[in-house]
């Protein structure tokens, strides 16, 4: 008696030797296209982040190089020794491009301060305010004239505007004396009565040259 082979397409859930394999290299091949997609998901996520962070770092970084060469450039520019020559008297005014300053005036060593009083040189630092203009918080320590007892710390607020060549700088100014004990930098710090002053209309201080030799 001959058996007859029926047709792979019959009942559902027939199955015929081979097909497991068949079936389970599909399921193989399926899983590892998966596997490839997921991977360069992620990989090209990862190098957008990469990206990002890279580019963040970069535009930081040249700004903060940008402000640094504006202040730097401008330090070039003012640096130097400055004279301001007055009816009975004179200024000197050197700034540095690292941002400190000082002055000495012809009158510190007489009686000349606003209380009487004779004061030392003046030391601050300073900071870029304006295109050609510093603003400078400075401090002298005042004497009483004669005896030289101490009477208290000068804090004084500069402002300083340069022409457009950097060989004139005018100068502006308030300040107050605070007597001994007091920081003048603490917040409520009381001064001394009647110690307040200002420079007027200000200064002019020029650049001094560089001396031609002969």
């Amino acid at each position: 008696m001959r058996l007859l082979r029926g047709s792979r397409r019959g009942l559902a859930g027939q199955w015929w030797p081979g097909d497991e394999k068949r079936g389970e290299g599909s399921l193989l091949t399926h899983a590892g296209d998966n596997h490839m997609k997921g991977t360069r998901r992620w990989s090209i996520f990862v190098a957008a982040v990469a990206l990002i962070a890279v580019a963040t770092f970069l535009v930081s970084g040249l700004a903060g190089q940008a402000l640094a060469d504006e202040d730097g450039g401008l330090g070039d520019k003012i640096a130097g020794t400055y004279l301001a020559v007055l009816v009975d008297g004179a200024q000197m005014l050197q700034i540095s491009r690292d941002g400190n300053l000082s002055f000495i005036f012809s009158i510190q060593f007489s009686p000349s301060g606003v209380l009487g009083e004779s004061f030392s040189d003046t030391l601050g630092s300073w900071k870029k305010t304006g295109n050609r203009e510093i603003t400078a918080g400075t401090v002298n320590l005042a004497f009483q004239n004669g005896s030289g007892f101490f009477i208290g710390t000068a804090a004084t607020i500069y402002v300083i505007k340069f022409d457009q060549k950097f060989q004139t700088g005018t100068v502006t100014c308030q300040g107050r004396i605070f007597p001994p004990g007091v920081d003048p930098f603490h917040p409520g710090a009381m001064p001394i009565a009647n110690s307040e002053f200002t420079c007027g209309q200000g200064f002019e201080f020029h650049r001094i040259p560089i001396a031609q030799s002969d």
